[in-house]
């Protein structure tokens, strides 16, 4: 029976789509291959001076992805003789890409060098002005006789705690002939440097207090030398020496020796806390002062804190007046502390476990609390883990893949810097990729960044993905959180080294996100994060071959090789518990054994939560809690700490 004509048509429209599909993929492919090959060409010709050549291969990348860069380039080399319109179109139709700011800085530079105003004003943004860019423009406010405006402007950029650019001085002599700088605003500026420690700038801002000089000098001295305020004598109300100007210096000084000698500043603390100081500088010093003592874990601290925030309005002062009671034993006051913090502290997973083992640590007749650690036990994350091994519970893993928006995701997928960003990442050069990546979601709404988060995880590109998903606030898709990348590598390297692979998972996705290039400004790279040294050295321990210690420690391979040697090797050093190897992956094994040197045993979950270094509590907290996810997606009971790891002795 012959097939009705509407089912004919719409079969053969089918088969020509896919055909003419499978010839336009291969085509475009080939067109593409070419088109980099054209690109890196382009590049070559530019960077050598051959104009002919690079134009010409111009006309024939115009559809390419990256075409924007070779203009970028070519605006680069000829920023202070371009035409400013073709400037001005480069930035209409180029002006998100994250390099055009570099363009558009140098072509200011050039405009004040012209003293082009009008183009300078049109372009500028206010708000991101260098002072390098910002004073010449006040200047010219200023000859346009908007006199008051930038008189105040000019105070602004001169009351700052560094040396401005010579760019600044025309604005700043004509500001000063105009009056604007009095002994008030000095004395300011030298409070400024003084906390800075720009010493230098201090003594040099002195000149500017003529009838107060000696009381300038005498702030510059006593800042740089804090212990001077032993000799209170010098240091009383009078009329050259008022009590504003005092309680400045006092403040300066006492912050200064407190974040050099906590010990010191405490001492002499008593001699002049009559003085009227402002809640501000009450703030400032309990932080310079009280929590650098907490941290020590100093009992003396507490009542210092306490003190100065009573009505806890400083989060970091407040946390540490919990820590510290909790590190020595005051359990009560930590009760205490725990029931009255600000809501939105209380309300954390954190101080709700805190407030519940304060109880218990106050009174041992109170029992297991399980119904009550059964409520924070709802919650993914370490107190929440920790709440469900005391109430008898499952972890809360809650795993709820995002719901990705389809036109959300085609927005996403036709965003000029996705695209770009796509073809840096198809190119190899991932740090261009993760800079178009980003600066392209600035602009998205959460269901595009769900949407962009997706796409990345369809990538395998982990780390963005992973960026993007807690940027959206989806915390609940632990696939795109928690890939198990390099599964291979990291379960073979683990089985070699004797350890959990749950926890080479957790470090490796606490330290880098799996950013396979990741280098960290002290100089770590790749994967699980090695120094130079430290690679070097466990190469050589452990017979891993390493050419050297650029290139080859990102290899991924080379990189888990390594880092997991190391780690099995703190793993060794601290009797293999995790809680203890963790910290020290994180801030040396020197530092792991200070903080264990002469304790008496300690519950593991105080020892961490008073850990010093907040970077290195979070992280020990974060591989922990990591640790359990992994179990969970490897089919491996991963308890939070094991037996032997929840005390530390």
């Amino acid at each position: 029976m012959p097939l009705p004509l509407t089912r004919y048509l719409t079969g053969l429209a089918g088969l020509l789509c896919a055909v003419l599909l499978s010839v336009s993929q291969p085509a475009h492919a080939d067109r593409l291959t070419e088109q980099r090959r054209q690109y890196d060409q382009a590049q070559s010709a530019l960077a050598r001076g051959d104009h002919a050549r690079f134009e010409a291969l111009k006309v024939q990348l115009r559809d390419y992805p990256l075409y924007p860069y070779l203009l970028l380039e070519s605006l680069r080399q000829r920023i202070d003789h371009a035409p400013h319109r073709e400037i001005e179109q480069f930035l209409s139709t180029h002006g998100d890409l994250p390099a055009a700011r570099s363009i558009k800085n140098s072509w200011f530079k050039r405009l004040l060098k012209e003293q082009d105003w009008a183009r300078l004003r049109k372009h500028a943004d206010p708000a991101s002005l260098t002072a390098e860019i910002e004073c010449p423009l006040v200047m010219q406010t200023w000859r346009e006789g908007k006199v008051q405006q930038a008189m105040e402007r000019a105070r602004e950029l001169w009351t700052v705690g560094q040396s401005q650019p010579n760019d600044c001085d025309p604005l700043f002599e004509r500001w000063r002939a105009a009056g604007g700088l009095t002994e008030e605003v000095a004395w300011e500026r030298i409070r400024l440097a003084l906390l800075y420690r720009q010493d230098a700038l201090a003594r040099y801002l002195t000149r500017y207090m003529p009838s107060q000089t000696a009381l300038a000098e005498r702030f510059v001295a006593t800042a740089t030398d804090p212990r001077r305020l032993s000799q209170t004598s010098q240091y009383r109300v009078t009329a050259s020496q008022p009590q504003d100007k005092l309680t400045d210096m006092v403040t300066v000084a006492l912050r200064r020796l407190g974040r050099d000698d906590a010990d010191a500043a405490l001492e002499l603390w008593p001699l002049y806390q009559h003085l009227p100081f402002t809640e501000e500088q009450r703030l400032a010093l309990t932080r310079d002062i009280g929590v650098r003592l907490a941290r020590r874990h100093q009992l003396e601290a507490l009542a210092f804190m306490a003190t100065n925030d009573p009505q806890m309005q400083d989060d970091t002062v407040t946390e540490w007046r919990g820590r510290l009671a909790l590190r020595t034993g005051q359990w009560n006051n930590l009760l205490e502390l725990t029931r009255n913090m600000p809501d939105h502290l209380r309300e954390q997973s954190r101080w709700r476990y805190w407030e519940l083992r304060a109880s218990q640590l106050a009174d041992a007749a109170i029992g297991e609390l399980e119904t009550e650690y059964a409520l924070l036990a709802n919650e993914r994350d370490f107190y929440g883990f920790l709440a469900a091994e005391r109430s008898r519970r499952p972890y809360a893993i809650n795993h709820q893949p995002a719901a990705v928006d389809a036109r959300a995701a085609a927005r996403v997928s036709n965003t000029d810097g996705i695209i770009r960003a796509r073809e840096f990442y198809a190119r190899g050069e991932y740090l261009d990729a993760r800079r178009e990546w980003y600066h392209a979601e600035r602009l998205f709404s959460r269901e595009e960044l769900i949407a962009q988060a997706a796409l990345a995880r369809q990538m395998d590109w982990y780390f963005p993905a992973i960026r993007g998903i807690s940027k959206a606030q989806h915390w609940d898709d632990l696939d795109i959180r928690f890939p198990l990348a390099y599964r291979e590598p990291i379960t073979r390297q683990a089985n070699l080294r004797q350890l959990n692979s749950t926890w080479v998972y957790a470090i490796t996705r606490q330290e880098s996100g799996f950013m396979v290039d990741a280098r960290s400004h002290a100089g770590a790279l790749g994967l699980m994060q090695l120094m130079p040294a430290t690679a070097r050295e466990t190469a050589r321990r452990y017979s891993i071959p390493l050419a050297n210690t650029g290139p080859a420690v990102l290899e991924p391979e080379r990189n888990i090789a390594l880092g997991t040697a190391y780690l099995s090797q703190l793993y060794g050093q601290f009797q293999g518990n995790r809680v203890l190897a963790s910290a020290a992956y994180n801030a040396g094994p020197g530092r792991v054994r200070q903080w264990t040197r002469d304790i008496p045993a300690l519950p593991s979950d105080i020892w961490i939560e008073t850990i010093p270094f907040d970077e290195t509590r979070t992280y020990v907290q974060s591989v922990l809690t990591y640790g359990v996810i992994y179990g969970e997606k490897l089919g491996i009971r991963q308890a939070v700490m094991e037996p032997h790891e929840r005390y530390i002795e």
